[in-house]
């Protein structure tokens, strides 16, 4: 007999307990959802880089949603927030918006190389009108 026949017969003389097969269950989706965490509030727009347009469509959204929102902006978007502020006021709000309060401050930012610089911060608050 050859090694291969003689493990076949070793393997058949021995009894093998099976464990009885359990029942296969899908698996379950966790019981509590990821939490994300916003970094801004949800009627904040921020003014950037983007297109007057762009800031524009967004606040009109989100002033469909919500009561008022916050245009805030510093350096040189401060003159895209105010035209934001006026276009969606004058053009798209058809009398719906007005300005609530404008808020202008200065904050101090620290560079990498260590100097103080102040930039401009401006924040404008549309609001619906009742």
């Amino acid at each position: 007999m050859t090694k291969a026949i003689k493990k076949t017969e070793e393997n058949s003389n021995a009894v093998s307990e099976v464990a009885p097969e359990e029942p296969k269950v899908a698996p379950t989706a966790p019981t509590t959802a990821p939490t994300f965490q916003r970094r801004s509030e949800p009627n904040v727009i921020y003014i950037g880089k983007k297109g007057v347009m762009a800031y524009v469509l967004s606040a009109v959204l989100q002033l469909s949603q919500t009561p008022f929102i916050v245009i805030k902006s510093r350096g040189r978007a401060i003159s895209v927030a105010v035209d934001v502020s006026q276009v969606l006021i004058n053009r798209f709000g058809e009398g719906k918006f007005f300005i609530k309060e404008t808020n202008l401050a200065t904050e101090a930012i620290h560079t990498p190389e260590g100097i103080i610089r102040n930039v401009s911060t401006c924040d404008i608050i549309v609001a619906r009108k009742a």
